[in-house]
């Protein structure tokens, strides 16, 4: 079989298409362009993305020569009907059926019941060196109310650690230098274990080499001073924390079922500001969640415009069944949730060119990944793959180095470097 692997959505989805290659591969399928099966491995967290998963299902279906399998989220979330919705689609694979993919392949017309998986190693990395994620749990237990992860993923299944640093050890021996650690929340991981993500960090960190460890998606009410102590004091993990906060305004965060107030929030970043000054924060904040006021809204305004992160991502709220916000009251219309992302993405531009000038003259490790038009391009080591700005990088330099550069110039999100 010549197939190739379409992975839509979060990194964490992206390992699972990474282990799926490997166990073809190991069965003698080549992994091509010129394929004649497609692997879908898809996306349903919210409607947008469901969207997304259908139209490039249909998309590769108009092909007549090749063989659609679908997995993923998608699969997880609607089931059955997927292949009445979807006739285009020869199997669908539900993700506890990962470890056995390569027997199913063959299978047409079939759909394979849904389920739970957490294994990802090994895989065959599919990121461009030097950059990999390292998935360390599945699922989720926090229960926000907006949310469709646990009944997709489930509940939090951590993986031990010893399987977590073998998989490391194999990323660093293989020249992967920036290792993304990444779960739903990985400040809960190791609560089914009696583990904290603090014991699997300095596990990980025993490891004698030159490499970066960066730390993904940290729910706040998980971040504690041991764990900020371990950040600030290691050279190896990036100045760099992925905090979404969804809003600041404490009648939301209760119906959000967030765990935390605006006060907590307060207090956890002037904590992190202080024990490292030149921290890089992200975040993400959800508009127009049921009930939103003009006031909440302007609250949430004012606390961004106060913390100023560096990085931010905003959503407009997207009311998704199987979730306890779907039943609420008080939905926002669609055009006063444009309206709000627009001032919160207006204020966030501010922000970060302002942040970013700050940076012109300086030096920083800047990765290098690709090419365009005439220029090379990367990011800087503070910020995060396919999320964060672009570095346009002059000199010279070849895909998959870290280099030391200077800041010669910044935009809005982007920067240009001298290498």
């Amino acid at each position: 079989m010549k197939f190739k692997v379409i992975s839509l959505g979060c990194p964490k989805n992206l390992v699972d298409s990474e282990y799926i290659t490997h166990r073809l591969e190991q069965k003698g399928h080549l992994l091509t362009d010129h394929c004649d099966t497609v692997i879908i491995n898809t996306c349903a967290f919210i409607s947008d993305a469901v969207k997304e998963s259908i139209e490039t299902i249909l998309e590769e279906a108009k092909r007549q020569d090749r063989k659609i399998i679908v997995t993923g989220c998608l699969v997880e979330r609607y089931g059955e009907k997927l292949k009445r919705l979807l006739p285009e689609v020869e199997l669908f694979i539900g993700r506890n059926y990962y470890g056995e993919i390569e027997t199913l392949i063959n299978k047409k017309g079939a759909f394979v019941k849904r389920g739970n998986f957490a294994e990802t190693f090994p895989r065959k990395v599919l990121t461009n060196k030097p950059t990999a994620y390292l998935k360390i749990q599945e699922g989720c237990d926090n229960r926000c109310s907006y949310c469709t992860v646990p009944a997709i993923r489930g509940g939090l299944r951590s993986r031990p650690p010893e399987e977590i640093k073998k998989e490391f050890d194999w990323l660093i021996e293989n020249g992967y230098k920036e290792i993304n650690i990444i779960g739903q929340d990985i400040t809960s991981y190791g609560k089914d274990l009696r583990i904290t993500l603090k014991q699997l960090l300095k596990t990980l960190l025993i490891a004698e080499d030159d490499y970066f460890i960066r730390l993904l998606y940290m729910h706040p009410k998980g971040i504690n001073e041991e764990l900020i102590n371990v950040i600030a004091g290691e050279q190896r993990i990036i100045k760099y924390m992925d905090i979404p906060i969804q809003h600041s305004d404490d009648r939301i965060l209760k119906v959000m079922g967030r765990g935390y107030t605006k006060d907590d929030l307060e207090r956890l970043l002037t904590s992190i500001r202080e024990r490292m000054p030149d921290v890089i924060l992200r975040t993400t904040v959800i508009v127009g969640f049921p009930g939103e006021t003009e006031e909440e809204f302007t609250n949430l305004m004012e606390f961004i415009r106060k913390h100023e992160f560096d990085m931010l991502g905003a959503f407009m709220y997207s009311r998704e069944e199987r979730t306890q916000a779907h039943r609420l009251r008080g939905h926002v219309k669609k055009s006063i949730k444009q309206a709000r992302y627009n001032r919160i993405m207006e204020l966030q531009k501010e922000i970060s060119r302002r942040h970013l000038k700050m940076l012109e003259g300086k030096r920083m490790t800047v990765v290098v990944e690709g090419k365009e038009d005439t220029s090379m391009v990367g990011r800087l080591i503070i910020q995060a793959p396919d999320i964060d700005g672009i570095a346009f990088i002059r000199g010279d330099c070849r895909i998959g180095e870290m280099r030391d550069g200077k800041i010669v110039k910044t935009f809005d999100y982007d920067v240009i470097v001298e290498v």
